[in-house]
């Protein structure tokens, strides 16, 4: 057996992550310490509440409400942050750091918007900070960006992020049943830390995004600046065309990293049924990568709930344990931070899918068509059907249009919008290809 050694933690925060995360490292410490040589020892948790109702099992000594016990603790090596929020947490963080406590985060949103300053807080103190369980599941995407890829240059991230939203889509799309339908599944309460609307809006993939921004290409971007959309817009409409027309929805994370600039996008997409990311299915997240001597590379495992996060945590803390006793000149992975304009969504270019109802006569498409040319936009093919629409037989168009800037799409959907022919909503998606 590995001589014995020490690591000391502190867990701040015991809600859904951190019960689940007691769980793990109460199932998992002896097996580790039996394969690792490290003792993994739970000094304290901090918590809001110390006489809010607990397992019985626990000691009611580790619980406090005061972060001094913690500061004056000289033998404590680490800490986990599983409070979320920024505030107070940022406070508490920076007061941790500085005692040159050892940080490992789970704490999305607080990462998403203070990620530079934590990171210069750490390398000033010179403690280890590890921020991949933020991200939330159990795919190790940090590591293979830092360390694995650390040769590669990456052009392109993209990836389905969002468990959650993920899981709401396959439902819809393998049920042909709405949104709503899928939103009274009583499975979806049990699958992430926790959930709420940021789940399928958008908001927690961009806080992932801003993350990965910051791992994989050094930008310095908080998440409420980057373009999010959701999936409560799409319909079952909308899965059935794509359907017909060889795609499947997903929610995808986007980033390009271009000369001049970058790209960080949040949005709903078309994807082709022969794309690999086609293949993540459920709870799963995949993460595809673009290098320039690796080729493409992608990554894959459970996107959300707490054992996938928990196990990301006790890897970290074994990690923390060989940079302190097997390594002890200082490791840290470097934030190459550069000052690239991250593009505005008008800016981006792709290629896109038009759809809206329309009256049923000659030269509608004649009519659109005229418009869209004026906005110099390659019509990459059109097609015109009938179908209902509220009740009522009306003609269908259905354009996919070549690589264009956004701002002319938008452009020319503003012109055809007045025309009297349009019926209703138009409706359009971005289309993930190769660039």
């Amino acid at each position: 057996m590995s001589e014995r050694k020490k690591i000391t933690f502190a867990l701040l925060g015991f809600g859904k992550l951190g019960q689940g995360f007691y769980k793990a490292w109460m199932k998992k410490k002896e097996k580790i310490r039996e394969q690792t040589g490290f003792e993994l020892i739970l000094k304290r948790i901090l918590v809001k509440n110390e006489h809010f109702k607990r397992p019985k099992e626990i000691d009611k000594k580790v619980f406090t409400t005061d972060i001094n016990v913690i500061l004056k603790d000289r033998t404590l090596k680490v800490a986990i942050d599983a409070i979320g929020d920024i505030e107070p947490t940022f406070s508490i963080i920076k007061k941790i750091i500085s005692r040159k406590i050892n940080i490992i985060s789970a704490n999305r949103v607080l990462l998403a918007t203070k990620m530079h300053q934590l990171s210069d807080l750490a390398n000033e103190n010179e403690i280890h900070f590890l921020t991949e369980p933020s991200l939330g599941g159990g795919i190790p995407v940090s590591d293979i960006l830092q360390r694995d890829l650390i040769a590669n240059k990456i052009t392109e991230l993209h990836g389905i992020v969002s468990g959650v939203s993920n899981f709401l889509l396959n439902k819809m799309t393998d049920n042909q049943v709405s949104l709503q339908s899928v939103l009274r599944d009583p499975d979806i309460p049990k699958m992430a830390e926790s959930i709420s609307i940021v789940d399928y809006e958008g908001s927690d993939a961009a806080m992932k995004v801003a993350i990965l921004a910051a791992t994989a290409f050094g930008i310095d971007i908080s998440y409420l600046h980057i373009y999010a959309e959701g999936i409560s817009s799409i319909s079952l409409q909308d899965i059935r065309w794509a359907d017909q027309f060889g795609y499947e929805i997903k929610l995808l994370a986007i980033m390009r990293d271009h000369s001049d600039c970058f790209e960080a996008r949040v949005h709903p997409a078309l994807v082709r049924k022969d794309h690999a990311m086609i293949s993540v299915k459920g709870e799963y997240n995949a993460y595809y990568i673009k290098t320039d001597l690796l080729g493409e590379y992608m990554v894959y495992g459970l996107g959300v709930g707490t054992s996938p996060t928990s196990s990301l945590i006790l890897r970290d803390l074994v990690e923390v344990g060989n940079r302190i006793y097997n390594n002890p000149r200082r490791q840290r992975f470097q934030f190459n931070w550069n000052n690239k304009r991250v593009l505005d969504i008008n800016e981006i270019r792709t290629s896109y899918y038009l759809r809206f109802p329309c009256v049923d006569r000659p030269g509608v498409m004649g009519e659109v068509t005229t418009i869209i040319g004026t906005h110099k936009i390659n019509i990459t093919s059109a097609h015109a059907e009938t179908g209902k629409y509220n009740g009522k037989i009306v003609g269908y168009v259905h354009i996919f249009l070549g690589n264009t800037e956004e701002s002319e799409i938008k452009a020319a959907i503003e012109e055809i919008k007045k025309l009297q022919l349009v019926q209703g909503d138009i409706k359009f998606f971005r289309i993930l290809e190769d660039e």
